[in-house]
């Protein structure tokens, strides 16, 4: 039987959703997000029934066919899709393997989506660390955001997350996201590697986590809203004061297919 999915994507971080079929295979996870050969995308966003507390599951597998336990850009495309799909408004609350996430659609003249705010809960600083990669040191921030990541202040170029993303991806037992963040006036310059996906053009726990850091390590003062810029688009990320996170940012749907893969 054909697979019906849609195509979504969150600042070009982008994802093949599934509702109404069963979990299916790693290996049929990794096909279709092949970019050559499948429908192309950072990882399956596959849309169950909840087991306790929101309105759908939401399961996550990498583009390699590995499982993610939380994905910021994903969950704001599964309550877009929730909301247009089933009318729903207000608070969706999405159950995800790192709890339930509340988003709230928010929508402009013609009642079209222009973005969708995340309550990610509260991120927990697991302190500092520091990477040997041959010749060079790099010292990182650890923060949870349901999922790990580790956050390094330098130039935040998609050149230096290639050169040392997977490296230090490889050093932390299961994997980590790494976040390369840069701070200015404006507010801060991201760039992330996924664990499970590599360098994408956009990461929400990444941006999440990267703003957490920043304020843990004394490099960001205040608590007012942070604007982070991604290769892909502009997240908006406000830390409040017990360490919980919300997120702003677009949700866009790309098409409507079906696939024998």
């Amino acid at each position: 039987m054909p697979l019906h999915f849609w195509k979504y994507h969150g600042i070009g971080n982008d994802f093949v959703v599934v509702e109404g079929e069963p979990l299916m295979s790693p290996g049929r996870a990794e096909c279709l997000c092949d970019r050559h050969t499948g429908v192309g995308a950072d990882g399956v966003l596959t849309i169950l029934p909840p087991e306790g507390g929101g309105v759908a599951f939401m399961h996550i597998h990498n583009s390699d066919g590995s499982v993610a336990a939380m994905c910021g850009n994903g969950v704001r495309c599964v309550a877009r899709h929730l909301a247009e799909s089933r009318g729903l408004e207000g608070d969706i609350a999405i159950e995800t393997a790192s709890g339930v996430k509340h988003c709230t659609v928010h929508r402009g003249p013609g009642r079209s989506v222009e973005a969708v705010t995340v309550d990610m809960g509260r991120a927990r600083v697991e302190g500092e660390q520091t990477f040997e990669l041959g010749s060079e040191t790099v010292q990182a921030v650890r923060v949870s955001m349901g999922n790990p990541h580790a956050v390094v202040f330098e130039a935040a170029t998609p050149r230096r997350a290639a050169a040392l993303g997977s490296a230090i991806e490889a050093k932390v037992p299961g994997g980590i996201n790494v976040g390369f963040a840069q701070l200015d006036d404006a507010g801060m310059n991201l760039v992330v590697w996924e664990r499970g996906a590599g360098l994408t053009a956009a990461c929400g726990t990444g941006a999440c986590a990267a703003v957490v850091a920043a304020q843990h390590s004394g490099r960001l003062q205040g608590s007012g809203p942070v604007t982070v810029r991604l290769p892909g688009g502009v997240l908006t990320i406000t830390v409040q004061s017990d360490r919980s996170v919300l997120m702003r940012g677009p949700a866009e749907r790309v098409f409507e297919g079906e696939t024998d893969l």
